[in-house]
């Protein structure tokens, strides 16, 4: 009889392998559709090159891309989502630092028709003149609201002192959102939305061939090169004074891309740091100290940059020694070899949430989108994982001294 009283015996896993998947092209766009759904909802997913990174303007990229769900020419905000409401359909618009996704989710049975509703969404928006300014009030009702928040200027800030004047840098302010037009969402659109690449989570060729006839008529997207100004560093260490109790800190630098040999070794170092509940911020400043809710660290890779962040709330009177604490626990990481003990646990915790990530068929999805829009080989996450298994506290250590010392860090506080 099972003792229910013992815990079974930890198995660690020494093998990562990314469930198989097909690639195909429609009109020279590439496709990728992972086949193993079993679900009753499938997934489709265009990805446009119109994020920040091209953008003509502030603020183009933003409304052009949620414009599109606020009607068709033949068919007004309100028809359309209705209609899509009724099939059990959802969609989901994303624009991002480099590129616009949009994602339909639909049930099996009514395929066909979302994603027919779906092509006349994107091809023939109708960027009407009151939804564009209905999205523009409520968009800067928002922004206001936003600026009383710390942590949202924080954030703003650290970013702009990163890289200055530059896409992954700059904010959108209401100067630009007033300063949009019809004509320029319309001629945005017309320029950059042609797809780079289509990834479908379905289950058979014969949805593969309905996507084909409904969206035959995209041609091969293109990505418009932009003449971008060169990252400007902004203030080193920046403080903005603001009525209330509570202080944002951010912590952070430009890092490394997912194409470099040495990001591997860079994740791992930051799980440990503040990565996950159990890392050393976490430990120090919210568990002993007592100076925080959460704490973290996250590397954050674009396709043309990366930068490294840490980022806290704390009381006004504890911004110094916050700081102070997290410096400590930087040159800590980057001048003591990690414990056997401490590093198992983490490399294990970091593993076991990268092999989770594929449990579901729209998560090997999302894995299969990093591979093809950084440039990545296809077997990048089975190297990934054995990259992080045999990384030692010695690899730590030379990638920290490198790409995460304290003393280079710039500092952005908001309370």
């Amino acid at each position: 009889m099972l003792d229910r009283s013992i815990a079974p015996p930890f198995i660690k896993s020494d093998d990562f392998e990314l469930p198989g998947f097909q690639q195909a092209a429609i009109n020279g766009i590439p496709l990728f559709l992972v086949p193993e759904v079993r679900q009753d909802v499938l997934k489709i997913e265009f990805m446009f090159p119109s994020g920040k990174w091209h953008e003509p303007k502030p603020g183009v990229s933003h409304f052009t891309s949620n414009m599109l769900e606020k009607g068709t020419e033949r068919l007004n905000s309100s028809d359309l989502a209705e209609a899509f409401d009724r099939m059990g359909a959802h969609i989901e618009i994303s624009a991002g630092y480099d590129n616009t996704s949009v994602s339909l989710y639909a049930l099996r049975k009514n395929w066909t028709e979302a994603a027919e509703l779906l092509a006349e969404m994107i091809q023939t928006p109708a960027f009407d003149g009151e939804e564009l300014d209905l999205m523009r009030d409520i968009f800067l009702q928002n922004l206001k609201i936003n600026k009383e928040k710390t942590s949202y200027l924080a954030s703003q800030l650290i970013r702009k002192n990163i890289f200055g004047n530059h896409p992954y840098g700059t904010s959108l302010e209401e100067a630009d959102v007033v300063a949009l037009t019809t004509d320029q969402l319309k001629n945005f659109h017309k320029s950059n939305f042609r797809p780079s690449a289509i990834f479908v989570t379905a289950p058979s060729s014969v949805i593969l061939q309905d996507i084909t006839s409904r969206f035959g008529l995209f041609v091969e997207g293109f990505d418009k090169k932009t003449t971008l100004p060169p990252v400007v560093a902004g203030k080193t260490n920046e403080h903005i004074a603001k009525e209330g109790v509570q202080t944002s800190l951010r912590l952070g630098r430009r890092s490394l891309m997912r194409t470099d040999e040495s990001y591997p070794d860079l994740l791992l170092f930051n799980h440990i740091l503040g990565g996950y509940f159990g890392s050393r911020l976490m430990k120090n400043i919210r568990e002993e100290k007592g100076l925080t809710y959460g704490i973290y660290s996250s590397i954050n890779p674009f396709v043309h940059d990366s930068f490294f962040v840490i980022g806290a709330d704390v009381n006004k009177e504890n911004r110094d020694l916050a700081l102070e604490e997290i410096r400590k626990e930087i040159n800590k990481m980057r001048t003591e070899p990690v414990g056997s003990e401490e590093l198992e646990i983490a490399r294990n915790h970091f593993l076991g949430s990268l092999q989770s990530e594929v449990a579901n068929p729209f998560s090997v999805t999302d894995k299969i989108k990093n591979i093809h829009l950084h440039g990545l080989p296809k077997d990048y996450y089975p190297r990934l994982f054995k990259k992080i298994n045999s990384l030692t506290a010695k690899d730590l250590i030379a990638v920290g001294e490198k790409y995460v010392n304290e003393e280079s860090m710039f500092v952005a506080t908001v309370g």
